[in-house]
């Protein structure tokens, strides 16, 4: 047993004080590391050599170098690398010849330069590249011609290069490396630039266990609205005379945003290949018989430029605006034109993706709305979910209307009773020539006819979520909703054909059952007949099953069966057990104080059918339904195992014990807005990276819980149907940061997006990659918890050298355990309890040696520079400062890993929390007893009191079996470094306007209509914006050279008629100037 370990603040605080300096506690702790050293056996002195002791630096992470022999820095995570100049041709010299002035006019000769080149990147296979800087500046790629090298070992050499360099064109085969054809250099004094370049890589698995980038093989693509946001093609807004702005490119690579948000979910899920489209329209009701569904637009007056918003027959002047907040932005996006809808499913399927087209409602109900509510009250709550929508009064309220006739007269208004023969195709347009009605069937069989127009989809959803409809009988004891339901299938069915997968996506506590609070003990399996129904091909189900019950109190009741929320044992085991499985809280004091209710079925031995997430008992058993209490003897439509299922929606919300209700979202505009159950409303990226991962591994093949289907031969879970809500069609990091453009972007934060939280690096398998690199056998690193944003080594270095300093601020350890390295997190959970009975006396020395040394003899602060991921990856630093200190020195550490500010101080303070308690040690002896003991472990003393971690052990026992043991106190647990920073707002996007030319009928200033000398022909007014002196004046390309922007201005209203060569001092004219 080695007594090394590779920990933060080691004891021996004098000696810290003799040092002296700013960098003592760096000399501190590597001579501590070298003293510890001499002690190491076997793999542990082979793994960590120590002839390095320098560990990774900052300075030069982003300078672009052309060194022959330099070495390439290995990243992990997301980071900006200056990188490498492995290539270079020479400088091309291009000239071109222009009229000035028109025919006649001088000749101008003009030159301009390009280069190319390739850079290398660093080593090993990485996912993808994100943003690029020239300069310090980031560089607008879309008129680039680039191309990425990923770093494969089967890569082969670019054609560029291979076409100047010949045969002997080396590939770089193991370096990632992008290379630029003729790359404009003009503005750079036509030389290369410094490029960095934003790099993400994830680092070889520890286990065989996928990681959640390889999980994922569908996502649900968001926002769902936004009048051009699914479009391909860019979208012109016109903003005045000369002067307009792209609705859909706020990004700097000159692509849609569509296409780039296509690009980077290709790039960081490489196993996706379904994707769900989802488009909204707006609801303005709960009451199912007042609500009108109708496609929104963000604003009357908007002018696009080259095309026009149309959904349907809907055009800008008679769609439903959406309403306002209090800066005059839209609460919501409009919903996407047909033609933006039709581009993106074509863009989505000559990618490879599969397609299901996902319709949604969305309920535009502002504040202050004077709307009865049909759960009671005078007013209906703000922006609510589609699920609350309901017949009026709502089942369980005084005076319901559920069970009457009235309820289904309710029902029927808001499906309506539009028909096929309603609508008309011609190419990709779809028009509606049937009555004036705002109906759900006028909104899903729209969008039937104009996916058949687009060339069909794999799958659609007639629905979702609509439990509040679902739910509610008619006077007959029906369920009215299902049987519309079914008939819109049928409907749906005729339009796409046989090919098309249909289906319903229902909430996860609406698919099993519906079980009416009113005493009557009825057990219904409502949907049933549309399940069974033969034009629906799967059990759709929104699948937000909760997998936890944790608290932040020490003694609850999960902690006895999982250390932490992020265990994926633990998250598995609830996924067919736990809260819906096993017990349920019968009441929110329940819930307060855990007193967990059996869910049973006295009566027929049958708890599945109140369990919502037994999907596998209901899948396969028949359903009989309880009338009053009473089985019935014949049982459902439903055949048992006939239609796999599909989870429609899978997700889970970045926020402290989110999988305790995955359900629920932070939105302050919404009545919906919740955190969930326990939850300190802080985010937390980890617990949903966690349930995902646990989610989607529990049905895989190798897992043995996804049965197989002795009807159609297939998984009850169809694994090619498991989407992910959600990835955002708005390319990160542009989608949080420009909230100037999109105003939801604070909900990102919270929310659950995977869109750009993918990347973050699990700190066991960097770890485990890291020491493999130096040769030696695999690690241990089971241990390990915690995630990391980014980190970069810059140049070879041992594995000491690039762990040290993560080790220390991320609190682990490592020791070794019969010949193999062992890495572990900090511990916070008694091992072993010690009483002074159990303390052995040696000689005249003391059982327990207690050392305090001088708080204030420590150092004054601690100084920790990082990399800010927030502020576009650049050198930033943080104090945590001991205010009992009286010494003028500081403890400093430079350390290559992404952070943002509030995560920096954090680990600051956790590294200034272990350099204090390191102010205290134990020393004692224990009996051979306590042989298994080792580094790590987390004793309690009786005489002490207080929690110690052993920081060494001695090497070996004396010949008496007695282990000598050295102990500091616990400085705590290591923090959770579950977030990945968010990126400041980027720059704007260069936009130029068409320029608008004016022909301008004046008189010189001399009052003659003649062209004078000083003339020289008509005078013309030109706009553009921002504005250029120079602009081509036709298809020869003659260029005219304005003198000054004009200032023009259009009327908003015609000038009022008045009498002839008179003043006229009461008119009033009414102008826009730009």
């Amino acid at each position: 047993m080695s007594n090394l370990i590779v920990s933060g603040a080691k004891s021996a605080a004098a000696a810290l004080v003799r040092s002296g300096g700013r960098n003592a506690g760096r000399i501190l702790l590597k001579t501590a590391t070298r003293v510890g050293l001499n002690y190491a056996k076997g793999a542990l002195r082979r793994a960590l050599d120590t002839r390095v002791f320098e560990g990774p630096r900052l300075e030069s992470l982003h300078i672009t170098g052309s060194t022959d022999g330099a070495p390439m820095p290995r990243a992990f995570g997301r980071v900006r690398l200056g990188g490498q100049v492995i290539w270079a041709a020479r400088l091309k010299e291009h000239v071109s010849t222009h009229s000035v002035g028109g025919k006649g006019g001088p000749k101008r000769r003009d030159y301009s330069y390009t280069l190319s080149f390739a850079v290398g990147l660093c080593e090993g296979v990485i996912d993808d590249i994100g943003r690029i800087w020239a300069g310090g500046r980031p560089l607008e790629t879309r008129d680039l011609n680039m191309r990425l090298y990923k770093g494969t070992g089967d890569q082969q050499p670019d054609p560029l290069i291979a076409e100047i360099e010949g045969a002997q064109a080396p590939s770089f085969r193991g370096t990632a490396y992008v290379v630029f054809e003729d790359m404009p250099v003009d503005d750079f004094g036509a030389r290369l630039p410094q490029l960095s370049f934003e790099v993400f890589r994830r680092p070889a698995r520890t286990d065989n266990r996928p990681r959640l980038e390889e999980l994922v093989t569908g996502v649900d693509l968001i926002p769902g609205s936004g009048e051009f946001a699914y479009g391909t093609s860019i979208v012109e807004e016109r903003l005045g005379p000369g002067a307009s702005r792209a609705i859909n490119m706020n990004n700097l690579s000159g692509l849609a945003d569509m296409e780039l948000a296509l690009d980077q979910l290709a790039a960081r899920l490489p196993n996706c290949r379904h994707v769900s489209l989802v488009v909204s329209w707006y609801g303005d009701d709960l009451r199912a018989g007042q609500c009108r569904l109708r496609p929104g637009i963000e604003s009357r007056t908007r002018i696009e430029l080259g095309t026009d918003w149309a959904v349907g027959s809907r055009t800008r002047q008679d769609a439903w605006l959406i309403s306002q907040d209090a800066q005059g932005r839209p609460v919501f996006g409009g919903t996407p034109s047909d033609a933006s809808v039709v581009e993106a499913v074509r863009a989505l399927k000559a990618r490879g993706f599969s397609v299901t087209f996902y319709p949604f409602i969305m309920l535009d109900i502002p504040p202050g709305n004077p709307l009865p509510n049909p759960y009671g009250g005078a007013t209906q709550p703000v922006f609510p979910w589609r699920g609350r929508i309901s017949c009026d009064p709502a089942p369980g309220t005084n005076g319901t209307a559920d069970k009457t006739a009235s309820a289904r007269a309710q029902l029927d208004s808001f499906f309506g009773t539009c028909q096929i023969s309603d609508f008309t195709t011609s190419g990709e347009t779809v028009s509606w020539s049937g009555p004036d009605q705002e109906s759900y069937r006028r909104m899903i069989l729209h969008y039937a006819h104009l996916m058949k127009a687009a060339g069909g989809v794999d799958a659609f959803l007639i629905g979702s979520e609509m439990r509040g409809l679902t739910m509610v009988r008619d006077d007959l004891d029906a369920y009215p909703a299902v049987s519309r339901l079914r008939l819109l299938a049928a409907d749906v069915r005729a339009v796409l054909g046989p090919d098309t997968g249909l289906s319903y996506a229902a909430d996860w506590s609406e698919y099993f059952g519906h079980h009416p609070q009113d005493g009557s003990g009825d057990v219904r399996f409502h949907l049933d007949p549309l399940w069974a129904d033969t034009h629906i091909d799967a059990v759709g189900i929104d699948a937000y099953f909760p997998l936890s019950d944790w608290r932040d109190t020490p003694d609850h009741l999960d902690r006895a069966v999982a250390g932490s929320i992020y265990e994926k044992a633990y998250l598995m085991a609830n996924v067919e057990g736990g809260e819906g499985y096993d017990w349920y809280y019968a009441s929110q004091a329940d819930r307060d104080n855990q007193v967990r209710t059996p869910i049973t079925d006295g009566a027929h031995n049958k708890p599945w059918v109140f369990r919502y997430k037994d999907v596998k008992s209901w899948w396969a058993n028949p359903h009989y339904e309880r009338i009053g209490g009473v089985e019935q003897n014949t049982p459902t439509a439903w055949q048992p195992q006939s239609k796999p299922v599909w989870f429609t929606e899978i997700g889970c919300p970045a926020i402290d014990k989110g999988a305790n209700q995955p359900n629920v979202f932070w939105d302050p505009k919404s009545s919906e807005s919740y955190a969930p159950y326990s939850s300190t409303g802080n985010r937390d990226d980890l617990i949903q990276r966690r349930y995902l991962e646990a989610f989607l591994s529990y049905w895989q093949a190798d897992n043995g819980q996804n049965p197989v289907s002795s009807v159609y031969g297939g998984p009850m879970v169809d694994l090619s149907h498991m989407h992910i809500w959600c990835w955002d069609g708005r390319p990160w990091p542009d989608y949080p940061a420009r909230r100037d453009v999109w105003s939801d972007g604070a909900n990102w934060q919270t929310g659950h997006w995977i869109s750009g939280r993918t990347g973050l690096v699990s700190l066991a398998d960097m770890v485990s990659e890291i020491v493999q690199a130096t040769a030696a056998p695999a690690p241990d690193v089971s241990g390990l918890s915690g995630m990391i944003g980014g980190y970069v080594i810059d140049r070879p270095m041992s594995a000491r050298a690039a762990l040290e300093d993560l080790a220390i601020v991320y609190g682990f350890e490592m020791i070794e355990r019969a010949g193999q390295l062992v890495f572990l997190s900090h511990k916070t959970r008694t091992d072993i309890s010690l009483s002074s009975a159990h303390l052995l006396a040696a000689g005249n020395a003391e059982r327990l040696v207690h050392v305090r040394t001088d708080r204030t003899a420590l150092p004054e602060d601690v100084r920790l520079d990082y990399i800010d991921g927030a502020r576009d990856y650049q050198r930033a630093h943080i104090l945590a400062r001991n205010k009992v200190s009286d010494r003028p020195h500081s403890l400093d550490m430079a350390l290559p890993v992404v952070l943002d500010e509030g995560q920096a101080r954090v680990l600051a303070g956790f590294v200034l929390d272990q350099l204090l308690n390191s102010a205290q040690t134990l020393d004692f002896r224990l009996p051979p007893a306590f042989g298994q003991i080792e580094i790590g472990d987390i004793v309690e003393l009786e005489t002490v009191g207080g929690q110690w971690r052993i920081a060494g052990t001695g090497d070996g026992m004396d010949a008496g079996g007695v282990r000598l043991v050295h102990a500091q106190r616990l400085a705590g647990a290591p923090p959770h470094l579950n977030t990945l920073p968010t990126p400041a707002h980027p720059q704007p996007v260069n936009w130029v306007g068409k320029p608008e030319v004016i022909l301008l009928d004046c008189v010189n200033l001399d009052g003659s209509v003649q062209a004078g000398p000083e003339r020289g022909g008509p005078l013309l007014g030109v706009q553009i914006a921002p504005f250029a002196r120079t602009v081509v004046a036709g298809p020869d390309g003659t260029e005219v050279e304005l003198n000054t922007p004009i200032a023009a201005g259009t009327l908003l209203s015609a000038f009022d008629p008045g009498p002839v060569g008179r003043m006229n001092y009461a008119g009033v004219v009414d102008l826009h100037l730009p």
